[in-house]
């Protein structure tokens, strides 16, 4: 009985490790089917990461990724009007009004633009590099225009992770300068601020300062049983296959971390 539903990246394992599409428009055509129709019946978010984005790890330097941006647009029936057929990156924005409240999603795209990061051993190294980006000059301009827009409440989907910092694997402070930059902004931001990221096949809850994140991951590929924690963790993190709930009122926002036997892993909310 929900409202609205949004797929965080990877919503599709359609990467090669030489990069070619091929199997970019193949799983599409598989994920068409899998789907359940109830799906289109709600209002449909999404973004992507690497593995729908067509080579694992892939940044602004994939050389396919128009022809990745041009199956992502069409597989989500994204209006040819719609503004992201005529610039580069499929970031976004929405409002819309739950209980009398303006809520605006802000979907990011964290791949095409983004300098390389090195890895050694499994480990993402940071990239002190200054000109290093993750959303790109324009994508940044947009955003900082976008969060001028009367709102009650922002829904800030990344594909990776924004607050934690401490795992190995990819996340927004592999280029520390960006993070601080998004962290900043989103903390001194006037209204109420949700991040919503997936990518790591583990769940859990987040907090810096007055900005709460959830990780929801995945919905169906579960991670190894390994323990996980952050410093600016709260609660745990779970391996278990997992979806995120958010429950808009009058009053809150409600966030829950929900198993597939409809078991609460964990939750927290959010006051207006």
């Amino acid at each position: 009985n929900i409202d609205s539903f949004f797929f965080l990246g990877d919503n599709i394992y359609g990467d090669t490790p030489s990069g070619l599409p091929w199997k970019l428009k193949s799983s599409y055509e598989l994920q068409k089917k899998a789907i359940p129709s109830w799906i289109q019946s709600v209002d449909l978010y999404s973004i992507w990461d690497d593995h729908d984005y067509g080579k694992n790890n892939a940044g602004a330097d994939y050389e396919f990724k128009q022809k990745a941006e041009e199956l992502y647009l069409n597989f989500w029936n994204v209006p040819m009007d719609d503004v992201r057929r005529s610039r580069p990156g499929i970031y976004y924005a929405s409002v819309k009004l739950i209980n009398n409240k303006k809520v605006l999603i802000v979907g990011l795209d964290t791949r095409y633009f983004r300098s390389d990061i090195q890895r050694v051993k499994g480990v993402h190294l940071p990239n002190l590099e200054p000109s290093a980006t993750i959303l790109g000059a324009e994508q940044w301009d947009w955003l900082k225009m976008t969060l001028n827009i009367d709102h009650d409440l922002l829904i800030l989907a990344s594909s990776i992770q924004v607050i934690p910092t401490e795992h190995r694997f990819e996340k927004w402070s592999n280029i520390p300068a960006e993070r601080d930059k998004l962290i900043k902004l989103l903390a001194n931001h006037s209204v109420p601020t949700l991040i919503i990221s997936g990518d790591r096949h583990r769940g859990g809850i987040y907090q810096y300062k007055n900005v709460l994140e959830v990780t929801s991951s995945s919905l169906n590929r579960n991670s190894s049983q390994n323990v996980e924690t952050d410093t600016l963790l709260l609660g745990q993190t779970y391996t278990q296959n997992n979806f995120g709930l958010l429950t808009i009122d009058n009053d809150s926002l409600a966030v829950e971390l929900i198993d597939k036997h409809n078991n609460t892993l964990e939750s927290a909310s959010i006051s207006f």
